[in-house]
């Protein structure tokens, strides 16, 4: 019986996460850190608390990105 390691699926990239950190999250908006928690303070922008940690699901930052994009999509 042979085993394999793939490493390839032990790296990944920030395109690769669901999760993402809000400096990642910033990074992908061209923005701020600062800006982006504003954004999820407001609510117009969702997060994903975990402990201490505060994340943005890559899926809600494409929404954001859509919404802001034409906001007349709710």
């Amino acid at each position: 019986m042979e085993t394999t390691t793939h490493t390839s699926a032990l790296t990944t990239t920030a395109a690769d996460t669901l999760l993402l950190t809000l400096d990642e999250a910033a990074r992908q908006l061209c923005c701020a850190r600062r800006s982006v928690e504003r954004h999820i303070a407001s609510h117009r922008l969702r997060a994903v608390h975990l402990g201490r940690s505060v994340r943005v699901e890559r899926r809600e930052l494409e929404r954001f990105i859509a919404q802001m994009r034409d906001p007349s999509d709710g």
